[in-house]
């Protein structure tokens, strides 16, 4: 089944939706003729994404929810059900950053990513599930990230989430084959999107600089919502240069030794110039 038949007039409830991927992610379903439900927890910032998706405002349906809340989740869910009566797509795509030394890592600052990152997809799956299971079919897509397969320095409580994320929707994907229930995970490397603007964990809160090789979330959704068609268990967004250091990590290759050691040394080294800053 081609891209475009395989989202064509499914309803998708898509998580972060009001910026960067998951926007993206809602235009490019929207595109694809699906019924979108945007949810987020900010009502001003979904009601200008739904505005700037006009063209489409036939398919949108709005959601507000905090991810991190099991029962707002689960509401809303249920809503979406009784709207539609079904769901036949779930991409659990909402997700902060994190990038700091993991001795400066309070016990907040473990919870609030692991609430965000990995609780919020953990919720989403609960809800749906059942529900997928008695329609006898269904989507997760679940977003976790390039350091969910490669561990980055100076990210520990980042790749702990998305390293977690890419083992539960691998292992998930196995147990509900046979179901007619998918799963994937996307893996995003360097994606333009508002994570880059966010404060990050720790005890320095400024923004990171956008990586110049960044891909737009536009192609980053078109990569994805290609990859879930095809049915793939894991996607890299882009390829290259992300896939790269994955298959020279997996194959402990000397070159993913050297990268991340010297990445390691770089990141020290601008962290204790910030500290004295």
């Amino acid at each position: 089944m081609g891209v475009e038949d395989y989202f064509k007039d499914k309803c998708c409830l898509v998580t972060g939706a009001n910026s960067g991927i998951g926007y993206a992610i809602s235009e490019a379903l929207l595109e694809k003729g699906a019924i979108v439900f945007m949810a987020g927890r900010n009502v001003e910032s979904l009601e200008s994404a739904a505005k700037n998706l006009d063209a489409y405002s036939g398919q949108i349906r709005i959601l507000l929810v905090d991810v991190t809340k099991q029962p707002e989740v689960d509401k809303a869910v249920q809503d979406m059900v009784a709207q539609e009566g079904r769901i036949d797509f779930l991409f659990n795509n909402a997700g902060i950053g994190g990038t700091m030394p993991t001795v400066d890592a309070t016990i907040e600052h473990w919870k609030s990513i692991i609430d965000v990152n990995l609780w919020s997809v953990i919720y989403g799956i609960n809800a749906a599930l059942p529900i997928m299971r008695l329609q006898g079919g269904g989507h997760i897509v679940n977003t976790s990230s390039i350091a969910g397969l490669v561990p980055f320095p100076f990210q520990a409580l980042y790749c702990t989430t998305k390293y977690a994320v890419v083992g539960m929707s691998e292992s998930m994907r196995y147990e509900f084959a046979e179901e007619g229930i998918h799963f994937s995970v996307t893996c995003p490397s360097a994606v333009v999107s508002r994570i880059w603007k966010k404060p990050i964990l720790g005890p320095v809160h400024e923004e990171l600089e956008t990586p110049e090789d960044a891909i737009p979330a536009e192609e980053a959704a078109r990569i994805i919502l290609e990859g879930v068609a095809e049915k793939k268990g894991i996607i890299v967004v882009p390829e290259q240069p992300g896939g790269w250091i994955w298959h020279e990590y997996c194959n402990s290759s000397e070159a993913a030794e050297e990268f991340l050691m010297k990445m390691a040394h770089e990141r020290r080294l601008e962290w204790a110039k910030r500290q004295k800053v």
